[in-house]
């Protein structure tokens, strides 16, 4: 019976090819995303799993109390890690880390580069987490003295085809080190969040700063016993915190701790100081519900086609009935067409697939590699999800068409199309109510992009230049080599700093006005830019009230402070001028006479868009600089570029010359938003695709029904333009309530995906105008080619026609 039942599909889909095709291609298509859209999400699931204790480790947290705002972050002070150790028995083991900056510069012999992704760690890491060695013990590896472990890629880089094992570097951070190489990792994993390309003893870090309990920018896991009761011991760390960071009187309250299971880091962005970036599960969802939607707009393509043929198709069940065929035959004879389609869909997406994975690994950051054969998860999910399609496809036209009753429709009257029409139309609606719904997320992504690199943030950020210091540095060299960098001809302005904006080696510590008026209650946390007396001239900041720094005055290097607007209005003071001589202490000490405010900034946006302009002190009381920052002017930017790095070279010939544009570390804050703006508008120009090719069908047999009634309307003299109208008007009708449908939808979800930005532009009436244009105009091109080919045919063929 199977056997039968296939061959009449075979049959039925080779007799009409065009239909089939239209039907194949929007299924594969569907598919297709979806499988991509699989193998993201099992991607982004995949992180951490490659450790084999992954579900007994923890990150430990803090949230501070941001001026009344909680602020996660994943960075402890280092002596919580062995206190915690030392006090609860259900801690078994714990691993620090310290990223080593992006300023580590790595030597073998003449051969010296900066290099990321560096680590100060415990010896007890390879206790925690699995990252195994392919030369070297990993017992020893960081317990031997002044020892380093490489990377593949690394240890490839710096020492060719030689074997690494106990060679001599040389590594130089904050201070210099002589290490012996120790260690050679294998292969980590890309689902694993910390990927070291070398590896440190934490004891280099020193001693006297491993046994801070306020110095915090460590990283630190828990490796737990296997009955662990994770919300039972955040209530003991509260008991902790109280015993080791007592609340000092006039001060903030510490920090407070909490665990994040290890299999959770990956998909929560909620935390910040994290050691790589993160993802996001919002992301996940949303890309699962893309891939809903574009397979449920390639299943209604098979529906409205299927119930369109239906008078078609009417007789024929109409003898099977007749000789005995049963309702249910009927229904897995058509589901049998349905489920033979999709199998045809499957191996032709499985062609797309293949094809256009260098594109979707462009597009959304990832490098996945399909391995059919020992990816069992991928193939059950594929072949659910062809299933699937072919059951959601096929059920309803399996029900609708088995339901025809014979005496009926042999006498030619045929019921149920009016309903069947219905159906049509409302699912044709669907499908552009979707795709209009990713055409205005797609805009509204676009159109945030724009405004985040168009707005102006308060300081200049055109043809800025930014040479990275080497962090022990003498600052008196570092003002010799700025005064002669600005005697450049193309230089306009330099100068030193400690920070930037789009950098993360911000400086935060509480602060609180003292004096007459004032209350040690007032105290917030702030953010502090260490530079010198150019700074303000080189970034164009805009003076609200006192004066900038100014080397002129004595004390402006020691006692003398600038405050931007939010730290005004954080402190309590009505208005900038009020602030102006008022005194404040910051840096956490109990200095009675503190620093002297001369001068109020207008905010600017140091940080990113996604965040508020926080408060923020200005000092000239700089010693030592992280950064030289060079504002050029002219066009030869090559010609200036020779020019600094020659002036370096005289400078500091042990470095190397390392820079970097303000305007791309500025753009590097939105990857994440530059990449889903990417995805939304690919998967809404193919949602447009599959929802065409069924309009496409749709008109064809529109056009075909009607081809009778065409004929005798051109020959009563109903002209070109007239049939096109009447036959393009019921589907422009049909998008343009999609519209309606999808603006509320699309208005909502985007607005709640702008929440995530601070500074955001408002979803513009234009966007749903410029949505609604582009989805009728695409309809209208594709109805069109049959709508013309009826309208300019010969009559008297048409009224040949049966």
């Amino acid at each position: 019976m199977l056997n039968n039942y296939l061959k009449i599909a075979l049959r039925n889909l080779l007799r009409h090819k065009g239909y089939s095709f239209i039907n194949v291609a929007g299924l594969a298509v569907g598919i297709a995303c979806c499988t991509f859209i699989l193998l993201f999400v099992q991607d982004e699931l995949a992180f951490e799993k490659n450790h084999r204790k992954a579900k007994d480790i923890y990150r430990l947290t803090i949230t501070i109390d941001n001026n009344g705002t909680p602020e996660k972050a994943a960075i402890t002070s280092p002596r919580m890690a062995p206190q915690l150790k030392a006090d609860y028995p259900e801690v078994k083991q714990f691993v620090r880390l310290l990223s080593t900056g992006n300023q580590a510069l790595l030597r073998f012999g003449d051969k010296g580069l900066y290099e990321t992704g560096g680590y100060f760690a415990d010896s007890t890491l390879f206790e925690v987490f699995d990252y195994p060695l392919i030369a070297g013990n990993s017992r020893t590896a960081l317990n031997e003295p002044n020892s380093i472990v490489l990377s593949q890629e690394l240890a490839q880089k710096y020492f060719g085809h030689e074997n690494p094992i106990g060679k001599i570097m040389e590594l130089e951070t904050q201070a210099p080190y002589t290490l012996k190489v120790t260690g050679i990792l294998a292969e980590v994993p890309r689902t694993t969040q910390v990927r070291p390309a070398f590896l440190v003893p934490m004891r280099l870090v020193g001693g006297g700063f491993l046994n801070q309990w306020f110095s915090y920018g460590f990283t630190t896991y828990l490796l737990v016993n296997e009955n662990f009761n994770a919300p039972a011991f955040d209530q003991k760390l509260q008991a902790f915190t109280k015993k080791y960071q007592p609340n000092a009187p006039g001060t903030p309250p510490p920090p407070a701790l909490h665990l994040q299971p290890l299999l959770e880091v990956h998909l929560n962005p909620e935390f910040g100081g994290q050691l790589a970036p993160v993802s996001d599960i919002k992301n996940v969802y949303l890309f699962s519900a893309l891939a809903l939607f574009i397979i449920l707009l390639a299943c209604i393509n098979f529906m409205n086609l299927a119930t369109a043929r239906s008078q078609n198709r009417s007789k024929e069940v109409g003898v099977r009935k007749v000789i005995g065929a049963s309702r249910g035959q009927l229904i897995r004879q058509f589901l049998s067409e349905s489920l033979l389609l999709s199998f045809f869909a499957l191996l032709l997406a499985m062609g797309i697939v293949y094809l256009a994975l260098p594109l979707f690994n462009q597009l959304s950051g990832k490098y996945i590699q399909i391995n059919f054969l020992s990816n069992s998860q991928l193939w059950l999910g594929l072949l659910a999800l062809t299933l699937f399609a072919g059951l959601v496809a096929g059920i309803y036209p399996a029900f609708y068409l088995s339901g025809f009753r014979p005496v009926q429709v042999l006498k030619g009257r045929l019921i149920g199309s009016a309903s069947g029409s219905g159906l049509r139309k409302g699912l044709v609606v669907l499908q552009f109510a979707i795709s209009i719904a990713m055409i205005v997320g797609t805009a509204v992504v676009y159109n945030q992009m724009l405004y985040v690199q168009n707005k102006r943030l308060g300081f200049s950020q055109d043809q800025m230049l930014i040479i990275n210091i080497p962090g022990n540095q003498d600052i008196k060299k570092s003002r010799a080599l700025k005064e002669q960098i600005r005697q450049l001809p193309n230089v306009k302005q330099a100068t030193l700093t400690g920070s930037i904006p789009a950098d993360d080696g911000w400086w935060r510590t509480p602060m609180n006005p003292i004096g007459k008026g004032n209350s040690q209650d007032n105290s917030i946390i702030g953010f502090v830019l260490p530079s010198d007396f150019d700074l303000a001239k080189t970034f164009d900041l805009e003076l609200v009230a006192g004066r900038f720094l100014d080397k002129n005055f004595a004390t402006d290097t020691a006692r003398a402070i600038m405050l931007n607007e939010a730290a005004v209005a954080a402190f309590g003071w009505q208005k900038p001028e009020a602030a102006v001589g008022q005194r404040v202490n910051y840096g956490g000490g109990n200095d009675s006479i503190g620093h002297v405010v001369v001068g109020i900034l207008k905010d600017f946006n140091f940080q990113s868009l996604h965040q508020k302009v926080e408060p923020l002190v200005l000092t000239a009381n700089t010693r030592q600089a992280s950064f030289i920052v060079v504002k050029v002017q002219g066009a030869d930017m090559a010609g200036t570029l020779a020019q600094l790095e020659q002036k370096w070279n005289a400078f500091d010939p042990k470095h190397p010359f390392d820079f970097t544009f303000m305007n791309d570390r500025l753009q590097n804050q939105y990857q994440a938003e530059m990449k889903l703006g990417r995805i939304f508008a690919t998967f809404a120009g193919l949602a447009i695709f599959i929802a065409c090719l069924g309009l496409f069908g749709l008109a064809s047999f529109t056009t075909e029904q009607r081809t009778k009634e065409i004929g005798i309307r051109k020959v009563l003299g109903a002209s070109v333009s007239h049939i096109m109208v009447m036959l393009s008007r019921d589907f422009v009708k049909l998008v343009l309530l999609a519209n309606l449908i999808a603006w509320p939808v699309a208005w909502y979800g985007m607005s709640q995906w702008l929440q995530d930005f601070e500074y955001r532009t408002p979803i513009s009436w234009w966007t749903f105008g410029i949505a609604a244009a582009s989805a009728l105009l695409i309809a209208l091109a594709t109805i069109s080619v049959h709508a013309l080919k009826a309208a300019i045919a010969n009559p008297v063929n048409a009224l040949r026609s049966e």
